[in-house]
C-alpha cells in the first residue's frame, strides 16, 4: 500500500469498523476471521489481524452490519514486517458505499500512514509460553501454549479452540516467577490450530511486563524463546 499522501486516485478515510472476513485461503482451506478496517475508500479497504495465507487475486467475502460483499484481494503485507496480517481488498460491487460513514466530496487523498511506532501494538514475535485459559466467568479453564505474541495479543495453540467473540482471561507464564493476567476476546478460530486473542482492558503493570519480555525476544538472534512453566493444582484455582 501507498506510504505517503495524497498518491491514490480515491480518498482514503482512517476509521475502524468490525467486519467478518471468509472464504479459502491460499491452501485451498475455508477460513473465517474477525478483524477491523485501517482505512476506507470509495472502492477498497485495509484491514488488519488477518493470519490466514492469502493471496492476491484471491476473491473473498466481508461482512460488515450484517450485510456481505465481495471483495478481490490486491495487497498482503510482507511476513515479518509491522504490515504482517494486513491485507487490501478491492470492491466488487460496483464502487457500492457500504460503510457507516460520510464520503467527503473533495476526492483528493489524504490519509497518511501512521507514525511507525504505532504499529509496536500488533507486531508479533514468535514464541512458546505457558498459558491457562479461562472462559465462561471462569468455570472453563484448560492450560495451553502460545506460539506469537504481541502488546495487542496472541494467538493460543488449541486443538479445539473456542468460538469466535468468546471473552476469555489468559494467564501468562513469562518465567517461573511472573505470572500475568489479561482480559481478551477470540478473533480468530481455526479447528485442529488454535485461536488469535486481542488483549482488552491491559493494566500499566502487564503493558510493561509483556514490553519487557517482547524486547528480549526481539534482541535474541536464535530460535524463539521457550518458557514453559507447569502451575501445581492450587495454582490453577487461584487468580494470581
Amino acid at each position: 500500500m501507498s506510504q505517503g499522501i495524497g498518491k491514490r486516485r480515491e480518498k482514503r478515510i482512517a476509521a475502524m469498523f468490525p467486519i467478518r472476513l471468509w472464504g479459502m485461503d491460499a491452501c485451498g482451506r475455508p477460513f473465517i476471521e474477525a478483524s477491523t478496517t485501517i482505512n476506507i475508500s470509495r472502492s477498497g479497504v485495509l484491514l488488519r489481524g488477518i493470519p490466514a495465507k492469502l493471496a492476491v487475486g484471491d476473491i473473498v467475502g466481508l461482512t460488515y452490519s450484517e450485510k456481505k460483499y465481495k471483495f478481490r484481494i490486491i495487497w498482503t503485507g510482507g511476513a515479518g514486517t509491522s504490515e504482517a496480517a494486513n491485507v487490501g481488498l478491492q470492491s466488487l460491487d460496483s464502487g457500492e458505499w457500504i460503510w457507516d460513514l460520510n464520503l467527503p466530496s473533495d476526492d483528493v487523498d489524504i490519509y497518511s500512514r501512521p507514525p511507525e511506532h504505532e504499529h509496536r501494538l500488533v507486531a508479533r514475535v514468535k514464541c512458546f509460553l505457558s498459558v491457562e485459559v479461562c472462559w465462561e466467568s471462569g468455570a472453563q479453564r484448560v492450560l495451553a501454549f502460545i506460539r506469537d505474541l504481541s502488546l495487542g495479543g496472541c494467538y493460543v495453540t488449541m486443538a479445539s479452540p473456542l468460538r469466535l467473540e468468546t471473552r476469555v482471561s489468559i494467564g501468562l507464564w513469562l518465567d517461573d516467577q511472573t505470572k500475568i493476567w489479561a482480559d481478551g476476546i477470540v478473533i480468530s478460530s481455526h479447528p485442529g490450530a488454535g485461536m488469535g486473542i486481542k488483549f482488552l482492558g491491559r493494566n500499566c503493570q502487564n503493558l510493561e511486563a509483556i514490553e519487557r519480555y517482547l524486547e528480549h525476544l526481539s534482541l535474541a538472534e536464535t530460535q524463539p524463546s521457550v518458557r514453559l512453566w507447569f502451575p501445581s493444582s492450587h495454582s490453577l484455582k487461584q487468580r494470581d
